[in-house]
């Protein structure tokens, strides 16, 4: 059964509705399954849509399961076809929170604002950490006295846990960071940025310098991962998301010495839309996540290209990806996690008890036995762990390690694991940002692992 997914689509600006503060706007894609266009309905949700080259890189509520065939010009048609396919999916089960929060995404886009509320209303309680975000489909709304109430119950029903400390900042405001990993044998960090297209590295004295080197010729940097044994760093190097991407897409994973600073390889993927993390297996095969096509892209030491692996659309709002000590692959899918079966690449969707949440991860991390996640979807901000049962083949529960309320997360997007703790990157602005904007300096937050099982 193909989930509700979370699709990564390019939406120009002129393309968004803006005469009524409406987000919605009808798209056509080409369906890679069906091999057919179909016209469909999107919610952008800004907390990843930043605005470059003129684009919007948004990430979508959006599927062809919700759409009909044949073109639709009538965006309250595709809605309906859109809450249909989720109720029905609902039938299957019938509690979990995510499918009623996405309904109520559509009840809104339907223009029934009641029924909407309703929803929402049936999730207070059940302390799911399922909190509306402003531009993830509640613009409309976000105004209303009735679903202010709503939402501030939603968010008072997340426990509120101590603000983790701040590690260090990055001194460039401007920097834009996304992907974040660490070298335990320097105890350094690097932090690849989105708008100035360099790797950085920094200590915990916020001491930061350059990296990466002009002549590397990087596009936006996003996932990064050091291989510790090997004393190298690889990071996804990508233009997915940028208008020159419709003339020469570029999508690639570099490779770093660690030990000399040089760069020492560049593998491209030709068949990716836009990469975005990444984890290396004991073999030295490397697995990278497209999400905007929702898959997963390999290559292993002897290739020179990453191929595809599975079918486009297996993994939809493939993000986060980590490897178990089994070397069982996790990925972060729109409506929780899903487990890759390496010997016949196919997904499993985990199971998981009513009682929790864990779709819309960002960064997505193997910890003792249990994964850690970076939420930034359907909560504004949290970070989470995530117990597994079963030999890793389910989802028992989920504890909240940072609530929502931290003072320093906006947009909080990955983390790297240092010790004990998550050094997580608050502040990224990646969704928001603009050149002439005024930003405070990133802050890196260590959050506290905590115990496990």
């Amino acid at each position: 059964m193909r989930e509700f997914p979370l699709i990564i689509l390019l939406i120009r600006k002129d393309q968004i509705g803006e005469a009524n503060g409406d987000s919605n706007k009808l798209k056509a894609f080409r369906d890679e399954n069906a091999g057919e266009t179909r016209t469909c309905i999107a919610v952008v949700i800004g907390s990843c849509a930043p605005v470059v080259g003129g684009l919007v890189l948004a990430c979508l509520v959006a599927t062809a399961n919700f759409c009909s065939a044949e073109p639709v010009d009538d965006a309250k048609s595709v809605a309906r076809a859109r809450l249909e396919r989720i109720q029905s999916l609902r039938k299957e089960r019938p509690r979990d929170g995510v499918l009623i929060f996405y309904e109520a995404i559509t009840r809104i886009d339907l223009g029934d604002r009641d029924a909407a509320f309703a929803l929402l209303r049936t999730l207070q309680g059940r302390k799911l950490g399922l909190v509306p975000v402003r531009d993830a489909g509640f613009e409309a709304v976000w105004d209303n006295p009735e679903f202010r109430k709503v939402r501030e119950k939603l968010a008072e029903d997340e426990p509120r846990t101590p603000d983790a400390p701040v590690a260090f900042h990055l001194a460039d405001p401007k920097l834009i960071p996304e992907g974040i990993a660490y070298d335990g044998k320097q105890d350094r960090f690097f932090i690849g940025s989105v708008a100035q297209k360099k790797i950085v590295s920094a200590n915990r004295k916020s001491e930061m310098k350059d990296f990466s080197k002009p002549e590397d010729n990087l596009d936006c940097v996003l996932g990064l991962f050091v291989d510790s044994a090997q004393e190298q760093l690889y990071a996804v190097s990508t233009n997915g998301f940028l208008d020159e991407a419709q003339k020469q897409r570029r999508n690639g994973v570099v490779l770093y010495d660690l030990k000399n600073r040089l760069l020492v390889g560049r593998y491209d993927a030709p068949d990716a839309s836009q990469l975005n993390d990444l984890t290396i297996a004991a073999d030295g095969t490397f697995y990278a996540t497209d999400s905007a096509n929702g898959a997963l892209f390999q290559i292993k030491p002897s290739e020179k290209m990453l191929t595809p692996v599975g079918a486009k659309g297996a993994l939809p709002g493939a993000n986060g990806i980590t490897l178990g000590p089994d070397e069982s692959l996790y990925v972060a899918i729109s409506t929780g996690i899903a487990r890759i079966d390496l010997s016949t690449a196919a997904p499993t969707r985990l199971p998981q008890p009513d009682t929790v949440v864990t779709g819309g991860c960002d960064g997505l991390y193997w910890h003792k036995g249990d994964l850690v996640g970076i939420q930034n979807v359907t909560n504004p901000r949290r970070v989470i762990r995530i117990a597994l049962a079963d030999q890793g083949k389910r989802i028992s529960g989920v504890t909240v390690l940072q609530s929502h309320n931290h003072p320093e997360f906006t947009e909080p997007t990955a983390g790297a694991i240092a010790g004990d703790a998550l050094y997580v990157i608050a502040n990224s602005y990646v969704g928001h940002f603009q050149p002439s904007a005024s930003l405070k300096e990133t802050a890196i937050v260590a959050v506290p692992l905590g115990s496990t099982r």
